[in-house]
């Protein structure tokens, strides 16, 4: 009876027993490799349900690429059927090796395939019991597992070695010969303590499968190792090299950190341009961002800016060190940050600048904010040593919409500077006057620029008159501006132009090659010097004493007939200036310092530069006649005879203030009731004649004549 004529119940359970509950894979396929049906064994050995088994046919399982599975299709239709180990894909991506057994068969008129699959690694086992049992032959064990695309150890219960495939072999650099029957752990000592021991040993133990992904160092190998206990005692070790894929992965890890570390990379670098490092603060562009922000989602806002700077803060980093003064930076900043609010951009502007811009406060609400400020400043600061450091305040609003940060900001950088031109430690508002003096202020560096361009600066002169040896040792150079609309523009109202905005430079190079070529010109007076001006702003410019050197050498004069004059501040940066000065003074230049004791520094500070001549300011001059006044005085004429220097009185206007001086010990004066700044014909350097002369009535008697070059000498 064929299974046609067969009865439908009986074909039922046949169709029951060798495909739906077969122990195997089972597949039905056309002849062209479309699947029709899979069984549920199938299902679960492939990984797949029965319709994605369909939709993908036998090439996508087998792999069609696979030239294996061209043979097999060879033998099949040679003879109708095949039986041998194939690869084949799991569902999820992993390809493993199958025993494959298939034929043809007629399903009514059409040709119709089936396809059964086995693992291998259970037919390793049954292949292992069978041998035990029946003594089937070692060729059958080892047809399978050189057929196997994995490298294969197979390990007793005692830990030897019973059989390493021909991939092993190559990949572990060992021979089969030598390592059958040898201890594994002996054999490759590298797996003790590895990754691979306590899966070995917990697989013998418990009998229970196993897996892990791991790298053998030993073999330059990264591997995917699958292990299962042989009935028997022992295991089964089954090796796939993913050095590719774990390459490959390790390649994504390693472009996501370095991803990651670039996203924190510009994330710093953007809370670096954004934040000061010392203080916390908004920085510069920190704060115009944060202005920005606000205008755009408050276009009405009222917008204050408070413009802050700390009263002589280099004397402190000059005295103590930088490091107290970034202490005092870091203190001040906390406290600023205090009294402001969570809507308030709070910055540190420069380097002892800060700014803040307050938004949406009344002008009486500022007010009260910068006088909270004034107050937290004048309580002493605990930074080691402790200080007293004041700060000065400007502040500018306006009440129109939309206020423009810039035009604010540089008003109120412009009360700021009333307020330190004011006594410091103090608030100023901005004002329209202050807008009409910071717009004369722009014309006239304007003006200056082009000033220095045009050769309008001149040069007048003014004499000290020495109270002792009766004759004129000092000339002070004076700078001058002609302006050709506004006329003569005062020292006062250009000079500070000329240091903000550096043009000083310029100036002092043009005065110092005039003083010097009148200078050559007095050559016949006995031991007259004449002094040029140097603003702190020259000396940062460490080119200065060869500068000085070219420009006595261009006027052919000596070095003993030059003098400068620096302001007392300027000896607050210590080791900039000082060296500079100390190199002027190698040449023989001498050095003086002007207004003194009205900048930074003390007296004893005196002995720590080459000072030739002290100038006593004329503000102190003008005290004379008081206790106090003449104590000061007094004093620092017994310094500079401390330290050999000469003593120059400015600012004298009166008989009573010269007397005084002299009688104080003073060694020169100078001043309008002796002579005016004037031009080098002008001045009272030389007599025409002893009768036609008159000394001012009551003047004091020890104020000599210079006789010129044809005057008789004394």
């Amino acid at each position: 009876m064929t299974l046609d004529t067969a009865t439908p119940t009986l074909r039922s359970g046949i169709y029951e027993a060798l495909f739906v509950h077969a122990p195997d894979g089972m597949l039905i396929a056309s002849v062209d490799g479309r699947v029709l049906a899979a069984n549920a064994r199938a299902c679960e050995l492939l990984g797949r349900t029965e319709q994605e088994l369909v939709e993908l046919g036998l090439p996508g399982i087998v792999g069609g690429s696979d030239g294996r599975w061209s043979e097999v299709l060879g033998i099949r239709d040679r003879t109708n059927a095949f039986r041998g180990v194939v690869p084949v894909v799991h569902g999820d991506g992993i390809t493993f090796s199958a025993e494959v057994t298939t034929g043809t068969f007629l399903d009514g008129r059409e040709s119709r395939a089936y396809v059964c699959l086995r693992d291998v690694g259970a037919a390793e086992d049954a292949t292992a019991e069978r041998a035990e049992a029946t003594a089937r032959s070692a060729e059958d064990v080892v047809d399978a597992l050189e057929s196997v695309s994995d490298m294969y150890i197979g390990v007793d219960a005692d830990w030897r070695m019973t059989y390493i495939n021909a991939k092993a072999e190559a990949r572990l650099g060992v021979a089969r010969e030598d390592v059958v029957g040898r201890d594994i752990w002996q054999e490759f000592p590298a797996l003790v303590g590895s990754d691979f021991e306590p899966v070995y040993r917990q697989v013998a133990r418990t009998g229970r499968p196993a897996s892990l992904e791991a790298r053998y160092d030993e073999a330059d190998l990264w591997c995917e190792a699958r292990v299962y206990p042989l009935r028997r005692g022992g295991i089964a070790v089954y090796f796939r090299d993913i050095s590719e894929r774990r390459a490959r992965e390790q390649e994504r890890e390693r472009l996501l950190e370095a991803e990651r570390v670039a996203r924190e990379a510009q994330r710093d670098l953007a809370r670096r341009a954004t934040r000061d490092e010392l203080t916390g603060l908004l920085s510069r562009a920190g704060l115009r961002l944060e202005v920005e922000r606000v205008l755009a989602d408050r276009p009405g806002a009222r917008l204050t800016v408070v413009s802050m700077d700390l009263d002589r803060f280099k004397l402190v980093n000059h005295s103590l060190g930088h490091g107290a003064g970034d202490r005092v930076l870091g203190e001040f900043a906390r406290r600023l940050a205090a009294l402001t609010g969570p809507a308030d951009a709070v910055a540190r502007y420069g380097a002892d600048e800060f700014v803040v811009v307050l938004v949406d406060r009344s002008t009486e609400e500022a007010g009260r904010f910068a006088e909270q400020v004034l107050r937290a400043c004048r309580e002493e600061l605990d930074v080691g040593p402790r200080l007293l450091v004041t700060v000065s305040i400007g502040l500018a609003a306006r009440d129109v919409c939309a206020p423009d940060p810039g035009i604010l900001l540089r008003e109120a950088g412009v009360a700021l500077h009333r307020a330190k031109d004011d006594g410091r430690d103090r608030a100023v508002w901005f004002d329209e006057q202050m807008h009409v003096e910071s717009v004369r202020r722009v014309e006239i560096e304007n003006d200056l620029r082009q000033a220095v361009d045009r050769d309008e600066l001149f040069v007048e002169y003014q004499p000290a008159f020495d109270l002792r040896q009766e004759r004129i040792r000092h000339v002070e150079a004076l700078v001058r501006w002609r302006h050709p609309l506004r006329g003569l523009v005062a020292p006062q109202d250009f000079i500070p132009v000329a240091e903000e905005t550096g043009l000083v430079g310029r100036i002092g190079e043009q005065v110092l090659d005039r003083a010097l070529a009148q200078a050559r010109r007095w050559t016949h007076l006995p031991d007259l010097r004449v002094w040029v001006n140097v603003s702190p702003a020259q000396l940062v410019d460490r080119a200065i004493p060869d500068r000085i050197a070219a420009a006595l050498h261009r006027a052919g004069l000596p070095a003993e007939r030059l003098g400068i004059e620096v302001t007392e501040s300027a000896l607050a940066d210590g080791a900039g200036a000082g060296e500079v000065l100390r190199q002027v003074h190698d040449l023989g230049v001498a050095i003086a310092v002007d207004d003194f004791g009205t900048g930074y520094s003390s007296l004893a500070r005196l002995t720590e530069f080459p000072v030739d001549v002290v100038k006593i300011d004329k503000s102190f001059v003008g005290d004379l006649g008081t206790a106090r006044g003449e104590a000061f005085v007094a004093g620092i004429v017994t310094l500079a005879r401390a330290i050999d220097a000469h003593v120059v009185a400015e600012g004298v206007e009166t008989l009573p203030q010269l007397t005084a001086l002299s009688a104080l010990g003073v060694d020169s004066a100078c001043g309008y009731l002796l002579a005016r700044p004037a031009a080098p014909e002008h001045l009272p350097l030389t007599l025409p004649t002893e009768a036609s002369f008159r000394w001012p009535v009551g003047l004091h008697p020890t104020v000599a004549r210079v006789p010129g070059p044809t005057s008789p000498q004394r």
